[in-house]
């Protein structure tokens, strides 16, 4: 799996956001249960993404969490970026420390391909394009 437990909850909560956009603000607890991520998980990822404004909580008894954006304009880089460890992937993939092109290990040059190629696709692809494409048979939708 490419992308950590954090940023696929992350991914997965604003799906299921986009889902609902423009209607009433969705609960934790309604998001925890369709999406099937652990409550105290879920708020902290819902937290962290509220900091960085790509969602807003309302406080009460009408109060959740809606997307503070259109879905469309909510990349998955902006996520990738928010929830992981090492967003620029720029640890060597064979544990050297910072990967370094004039100290490279042996997979240097194929790792920095394949970062590039994740980072064009995770910059390419919005929350609503994950809304809009039907899963395939046999795997959940998100």
């Amino acid at each position: 799996m490419v992308f950590s437990k954090a940023t696929g909850y992350g991914i997965r909560a604003l799906a299921y956001l986009a889902r609902h956009f423009g209607e009433k603000p969705c609960g934790l607890r309604e998001i925890a249960e369709s999406e099937q991520i652990p409550p105290l998980y879920l708020s902290k990822v819902l937290s962290d993404l509220r900091r960085q404004r790509l969602v807003r909580s309302t406080k009460g008894i009408h109060g959740g969490y809606e997307l503070a954006q259109p879905p469309q304009e909510i990349s998955l880089w902006q996520v990738f970026r928010i929830l992981e460890p090492d967003p620029y992937l720029d640890t060597c993939i064979l544990g050297h420390g910072v990967c370094d092109s004039e100290d490279g290990c042996p997979l240097h040059a194929d790792w920095h391909q394949v970062r590039q190629e994740l980072l064009t696709f995770l910059k390419s692809r919005t929350i609503s394009s994950i809304v809009a494409t039907p899963a395939r048979d046999g795997i959940e939708q998100l």
